[in-house]
Parts: C-alpha cells; sequence; structure tokens
C-alpha cells in the first residue's frame, strides 16, 4: 500500500509537468511553431545513436521537438525554377524561428529549475565518426517520430499529416520528465516512390529498404546509398542525375556519378576524383566541410544566411494529398535545365 503522504506529493508534481508542458506549447506556438511535440528518453531507446538525449544532455529525461512548415507556394516556384531565393529566404527564416523559440523554451526550463540544453536545426555532425558519413548530434527526425510529430517516410525524411515532408525540424533536451504526447497515426507512402524519381544523386534507393525502431514502433524507409551523395547535390556540387539529362536541380554543375552499389566506394572514389579539378569549387567545398565545426548560435544564424541550397526534392515534392505529389513532380521535371555558357548562368526549358 502506497503511504497516503506519497499521494499528496505525486498529484502536485503530474500537475506541475502538465501546466509546464502547456507553458512550453504556448510559448513555442506564440513563437510561430506549427507544431510542438514532447518524448521521453525511453521512447528513444532502441533508436540509431543519433537519437540519444544523453548524447546531448547526460541529465536527459525528455525531449521537445519543434517544427515549421515551409511555405507552398515558394516551394512550387522553386521546383519549377521560376524563383529560388523565396524558398531559400523561406528556409533560413523557418531556421532563425526555430532558434529563437528554442533558446526561449531553454531559458523558461532553467528558470523552473531544470537542465536543459538547445541544438542546432542543421549543419553540425559529430566527429571521430566514418569519414564523410555526416552523423547528426542529434536527430531532429528521430525525436519528431517520438514526440508525434509524424512518421518517417520512403525518403526517410519526418512526414507530418498536416504538411508533409516540407517542415523545418530542431529539438529542446532536458532534465524535466514530460508526459510523452500520443504517435502520429497514418503512412501517406502508398508506394509513391516520386521522392525516389525526383533525387538527382540516386540517394534515395527504389525497393531496398530498412528499419529502425522508436518508441517501440518499426519505421521502414529506404536503405539510402552514401550521405554524399544527398550533401553533393544539396550542396550545388551537381544537379543531374546523368548528363544528358533534360531537367536538373538549380544547380548548373553535371558530374557523371556511378549508380549506387553496396558500399559505393566507387562513388566516393569519384567524388574525390572530381574534387581535384579547381573547376568544381563547390565540391572542394562539400568535402572539406568534414572538419567544419559551428562555434555557437550567431555562426549558425550566418552559415544558415549564407548557405544556398539547390535541391531537396525529395522533401519538397511530398505533400499529404498524391494529386498534390504528381504536380510537383509534374512542376521539376518539366522546368528545364540550368546551364552556363557564354552568355552567363540560365534555365533552359525544354
Amino acid at each position: 500500500m502506497i503511504p497516503q503522504s506519497a499521494n499528496l506529493v505525486a498529484v502536485p508534481l503530474i500537475s506541475e509537468m502538465a501546466n509546464l508542458k502547456e507553458e512550453i506549447t504556448s510559448v513555442a506556438q506564440g513563437m510561430g511553431m506549427d507544431k510542438v511535440g514532447f518524448t521521453s528518453k525511453e521512447r528513444l531507446q532502441d533508436a540509431p545513436p543519433s537519437g540519444d538525449l544523453g548524447y546531448i544532455l547526460e541529465s536527459a529525461q525528455s525531449a521537445i521537438s519543434l517544427a515549421i512548415a515551409l511555405d507552398k507556394t515558394a516551394i512550387r516556384s522553386f521546383l519549377s525554377k521560376k524563383d529560388q531565393m523565396a524558398h531559400m529566404n523561406d528556409m533560413r527564416r523557418s531556421y532563425i524561428k526555430l532558434k529563437e523559440a528554442e533558446l526561449a523554451i531553454q531559458q523558461l526550463l532553467v528558470d523552473r529549475g531544470f537542465e536543459a540544453a538547445a541544438h542546432y536545426p542543421n549543419f553540425d555532425y559529430r566527429k571521430g565518426q566514418q569519414p564523410l558519413e555526416r552523423v547528426p548530434f542529434l536527430s531532429h527526425r528521430y525525436v519528431a517520430v517520438a514526440s508525434g510529430i509524424g512518421w518517417l517516410g520512403w525518403s526517410g525524411n519526418l512526414i507530418t499529416p498536416e504538411y508533409g515532408a516540407p517542415v523545418s525540424l530542431s529539438s529542446i533536451v532536458t532534465s524535466a520528465e514530460l508526459e510523452p504526447d500520443p504517435l502520429a497515426e497514418g503512412d501517406i507512402c502508398v508506394d509513391c516512390r516520386l521522392c525516389v524519381a525526383g533525387c538527382p544523386s540516386h540517394f534515395i534507393a527504389k525497393s531496398r529498404e530498412t528499419t529502425v525502431t522508436i518508441a517501440g514502433r518499426a519505421q521502414t524507409h529506404n536503405k539510402k546509398a552514401h550521405i554524399l551523395r544527398c550533401s553533393v547535390t544539396c550542396g550545388a556540387a551537381n544537379g543531374v542525375t546523368n548528363p544528358d539529362a533534360k531537367w536538373s536541380t538549380w544547380s548548373y554543375k553535371a558530374l557523371d556519378f556511378p549508380a549506387p552499389s553496396g558500399n559505393d566506394e566507387a562513388f566516393v572514389q569519384k567524388v574525390f576524383e572530381y574534387g581535384k579539378d579547381p573547376s568544381n569549387r563547390l565540391l572542394k567545398a562539400t568535402l572539406e566541410r568534414e572538419s567544419f565545426i559551428l562555434r555557437d548560435w550567431e555562426h549558425f544564424e550566418q552559415v544558415s544566411n549564407n548557405v544556398l541550397f539547390t535541391c531537396g526534392n525529395c522533401m519538397l515534392i511530398c505533400w499529404p494529398d498524391m494529386a498534390d505529389r504528381q504536380e510537383n513532380y509534374r512542376l521539376l521535371t518539366t522546368s528545364g535545365r540550368v546551364i552556363k555558357d557564354d552568355t552567363g548562368i540560365r534555365v533552359l526549358r525544354s
């Protein structure tokens, strides 16, 4: 039998944590977050190493997941090659808003007597890993799944029921023991595979799959090729599936990479071979990013404002409605190709 005094102590503590969740949610929504979710450390105990909250904060018990939906009008202008910068500026805006919300929630938790750590939404990777593997300090996707924000789609991106994949994510880790939210239900992939068709770098497999376990549930997605394929293309060092492709990303570069294989050794070798060519300066910058370290939040904001992505198709195409996804893919594949010639850089439409 539990002593009556124990009950008198437990009830206020539960109420206090519930009130804290409400306060955190209110702050996040007031700062422009479209989705807020909560998870416990236990829900991520079977996830891959980048789901370990303790890597960020030794006393971690919980995490808060934040999501901002990206502007769909800007996305369609980006996919159709009408306007590159509207989407880029929207992405930058989302990162800065995430930063501001993270720091506000971190301060709120510290003011309530808890430890808390806010981590960068992007650009920061663990050191001491396999070369060029880009392992994040904390997977915001895994935290989002465990927090009920969404699930992993075939592409491996976080899919939300309301917005699909075009969302920016971040997380706050804390010593506070916050009640986890219900997990998200649903799956919009239904063998769509438009993420595969829209990937110029052959990073996303069409049929090979892998599974991770989060909150006791299997999350199955494609078995990706080497992450460098994605880094090279999103970083503008390549823009096409092959040199003769009819459409491209916003990059005019046309590197001819070998198709994915079991270990992708031939691809990595080709990347370094291309990287020796002085004309491939963007590829050289991608390879040098292995030693890159974010110093602080001011440095993060500076990087956010300077980075220019040219792809992201797998995320941008994937909206909740299938008809929208098909239209997004049509816009992309009929958008033409970015080329560089004597007249400069321009879009050549077919």
